[in-house]
């Protein structure tokens, strides 16, 4: 790419560079000023010049789903996170951060904290300093896979541009309308879900369930979708089931639809470094990995079909005080990891009474094969 000329008429103000988009030629974010004309769509990058734009035309788009691909490239600006909120990043979140290939070459691209090494901040020049070290694993890009040590690192953007999406779908409706992108009867699918995004390492037709359990009552499954996509970036389905009056807690359900998402969903669920803990103080705790068809998980997923769009609404409440990831060190994680041991204990005496109630019942229904 060429760099612009920061005096020339064409380059929009910095103020106009409100998105971010995944590029497809290094998969890396840019800042890009977006112009929609009809149903073309321009992208201008900050810094560079006009012959670097990239064009979209939805006439060149084959499927829907290729649309839906693009649309999830674009996300609101990451803001770098400031020396005195540090705390904030723990083991399992999502970050985006910079690489540089040849010492000049700046790129941006997600990462998950694998660690990070704790140092008390400078006060040196009046200011606060983070001198705090972050271990991550890229999670894309030519460097994917592979772990470095940052800092500085850039908050993750919990949201999508809704402005520009809503242009978008303009787009897609005239698409839908199309007569050469609608699928012949006998290829249609009646499933609600039919449409949920598969990558190259689905689970083969089957979807997994993660069930989770001791929730406060009150937890709306969009609050947990909303949650997990903030943390992992990962977009899921979740449900929260009924509970008898007399109970303290409740217990929900977690779909995903490939084995890969299901990996990194059981790292950040599973990390040693921190526990997941409700505004009550209730640790979230993974009783059971199911898997099953996609019959299986449309049981829970026609339960929670109408939540999914919660996070489109713009009255929207964040999850930030509803959940949150306490680390070692602070009271709240001594606090959170004494109650999840305390209910592991209960579910396991509970586990023995099941057995025994099984075993009671065997000696009144077939008391002659009860030895």
């Amino acid at each position: 790419m060429s760099v612009a000329n920061p005096n020339a008429a064409s380059v929009p103000p910095p103020s106009d560079y409100d998105v971010e988009f995944r590029s497809l030629a290094d998969d890396a974010w840019y800042s890009v000023c977006t112009v929609l004309d009809g149903e073309k769509l321009t992208l201008k990058y900050q810094n560079f010049s006009d012959d670097d734009d990239s064009i979209f035309e939805v006439k060149n788009l084959k499927t829907l789903d290729e649309l839906e691909k693009l649309k999830d490239r674009f996300r609101p600006i990451s803001p770098q996170l400031q020396d005195n909120e540090c705390h904030k990043v723990v083991g399992g979140v999502v970050v985006c951060v910079s690489h540089s290939f040849d010492g000049s070459d700046n790129r941006f691209y997600d990462a998950t904290v694998d660690d990070v090494v704790r140092q008390e901040h400078s006060f040196d020049q009046g200011g606060e300093m983070c001198l705090c070290t972050y271990i991550v694993i890229m999670q894309h890009g030519p460097v994917a896979g592979k772990d470095f040590k940052m800092n500085p690192v850039y908050l993750r953007t919990r949201s999508q541009p809704q402005a520009l999406l809503k242009r978008l779908n303009q787009s897609t409706k005239c698409a839908e309308r199309s007569p050469c992108k609608k699928q012949p009867p006998d290829e249609e699918k009646s499933n609600d879900h039919s449409d949920w995004p598969r990558d190259d390492d689905d689970l083969g037709g089957y979807s997994s369930v993660l069930l989770i359990d001791n929730l406060d009552k009150n937890l709306s499954p969009s609050t947990i979708v909303e949650f997990i996509h903030i943390h992992t970036s990962l977009s899921v389905q979740a449900c929260v089931f009924p509970s008898m009056s007399s109970e303290m807690f409740t217990q929900g359900a977690i779909v995903l639809n490939s084995r890969k998402n299901l990996e990194k969903l059981s790292k950040f669920l599973d990390c040693q470094n921190h526990i997941i803990m409700s505004e009550r103080g209730r640790p979230w705790v993974v009783s059971e990995n199911l898997s099953g068809h996609d019959s299986f998980a449309l049981s829970i997923q026609n339960l929670m079909h109408k939540y999914q769009y919660n996070l489109c609404e713009p009255h929207h409440q964040s999850t930030g005080h509803v959940l949150k990831v306490v680390c070692p060190g602070s009271e709240e994680y001594t606090s959170a990891k004494q109650l999840r041991d305390l209910f592991m204990e209960f579910t396991e005496h509970q586990r023995g009474l099941h057995k025994r109630l099984a075993m009671e019942e065997r000696k009144i229904l077939q008391p002659s094969q009860v030895i």
